[in-house]
């Protein structure tokens, strides 16, 4: 598996001249244009070595520095510097940082570090830095998703009550554990509580616990997910299935941080974060009666919208690549891979239950691949008919890569292949057109006339 690289640079020519260079000599590349949006991404990707820019907007290449002392130290840093700021770049090496380069940056130079940084942090830690996916982490880095991991940076360390809401499948109990492990403590509880898979009738007993002889069958004190959750937090999940009778309970709950179990005499105070989520439009039913406002506005008091799976344009692509990887692992069938008429028609599917009909449809493709590649006859009926659609409506549908191509080969065609043109009418760098045009295998056919530079 290739190493993952991060560049966090303002400077789009720079920033595409360093991911070109990189890209081709095998390494996946992601970038970010400021610091911020790094220390983002860098969450999300688990990158093997990372290039920042010294100076940059929102956060700069010292505070990523720092961002990689407290939580990444494994990573090597590499800083990137104009001439003048060359002591800034100093500093940052006694502050950890791997090494620096100055601008105008050497390709070969650039290469040569990367690979020695790489190699030594092999070297150091015994065993190679390329490690397992986590299988419980959030995936993606569409704009969305970015949105999403900003929100988590955002709320995890602090004690409000937060709302998840989002289509079944699209990932709400991975958000959850992801905001209260953020800036947890690791051994810190996380109880979760499924409203909608316990009976009504123990679902009381279930959140608040109860005394021994409280009811038929209460033959023991039982502590409740509230207590169970002290000092860590508790996971409400599909808050909108809650008993309208137990909602003035757990209003209290919410509101006073203390609870009474059945058949108990005595409160208990409990220090906990409070997170719910729902698939159903919680204010549709305060509009009905089905559910009380001032729960619903207590629990909603930081709002998270998740995106349906079809929302999310590329993530569909990581994704993929994340499940074939670990199902492969699972059944000994490493190295999978996925033809492209099987990977345009996953690409048109609507994935109408999100990650979780993904994650399962995968699942099984894997167990039947025998040959190592995935191809349209392993697709489900559902989604292998997708093909017959008529033209339009598969235009319509057009994943974002096949869109990409035609726009590139379309402009080319029509200044003759002009690269230096088309990358003007494409608003890009020639040197990110040839990337493109190299990544989609885009070449002029012998017939076409025309220049190419």
């Amino acid at each position: 598996m290739a190493k993952q690289i991060l560049i966090i640079e303002d400077e789009e020519r720079m920033r595409d001249l360093l991911e070109l260079v990189l890209t081709e000599q095998g390494y996946l590349v992601k970038t970010a244009s400021d610091g911020m949006e790094g220390m983002v991404l860098w969450q999300i990707m688990k990158p093997d070595a990372v290039l920042t820019d010294l100076k940059m907007p929102r956060a700069d290449g010292l505070e990523v520095l720092d961002f990689r002392n407290r939580g990444f130290q494994q990573v090597p840093l590499i800083i990137l510097t104009a001439f003048g700021t060359i002591q800034s770049a100093v500093t940052a090496m006694k502050q950890g940082a791997y090494d620096y380069l100055t601008k105008p940056i050497d390709n070969d130079h650039l290469v040569q570090v990367v690979q020695r940084a790489l190699k030594e942090n092999e070297n150091a830690s015994g065993v190679s830095q390329i490690s397992e996916p986590p299988m419980d982490r959030v995936i993606g880095a569409s704009p969305v998703m970015k949105k999403v991991y900003e929100d988590i940076q955002l709320v995890s360390c602090t004690k409000m009550s937060v709302l998840i809401t989002g289509d079944s499948g699209t990932g709400k109990k991975l958000v959850a554990r992801a905001i209260h492990s953020h800036c947890g403590h690791p051994d810190s509880p996380f109880i979760r509580v499924n409203c909608a898979a316990i009976p009504h009738d123990l679902l009381e007993s279930e959140l608040f616990g109860h005394r021994r002889g409280a009811f038929t069958g209460a033959v023991n004190d039982r502590k409740g997910a509230f207590l169970q959750a002290d000092g860590g937090t508790i996971f409400l999940d599909e808050i909108g299935d809650l008993p309208v009778e137990l909602q003035p309970k757990l209003l209290h709950a919410v509101e006073e941080k203390s609870i009474r179990p059945v058949g108990a005499a005595q409160t208990f105070t409990v220090d906990v974060r409070i997170i719910a989520a729902s698939n159903r439009n919680l204010e549709d039913m305060v509009l009905n009666g089905s559910f009380r406002g001032d729960l619903f506005y207590r629990l909603n008091t930081f709002h998270f919208p998740l995106p349906p799976l079809k929302k999310r344009g590329k993530d569909l692509i990581e994704l993929i690549d994340y499940f074939l990887a670990m199902f492969g692992r699972e059944q000994n069938k490493q190295g999978l891979a996925v033809s492209a008429e099987a990977l345009k028609l996953l690409h048109r599917y609507q994935w109408p239950g999100n990650v979780r009909e993904l994650r399962n449809v995968l699942e099984r493709i894997v167990l039947t691949c025998k040959n190592g590649t995935i191809t349209t006859e392993m697709l489900p009926e559902k989604i292998r008919t997708l093909k017959n659609e008529p033209s339009e409506k598969t235009d319509k549908f057009r994943p974002l890569p096949e869109q990409e191509k035609h726009l590139i080969l379309t402009t080319l065609q029509k200044v003759g292949w002009n690269q230096s043109e088309s990358a003007r009418r494409l608003g890009i760098t020639r040197n990110t057109l040839r990337y493109r045009m190299k990544k989609y295998n885009i070449k002029r056919h012998p017939k076409e006339t025309g220049r190419t530079w």
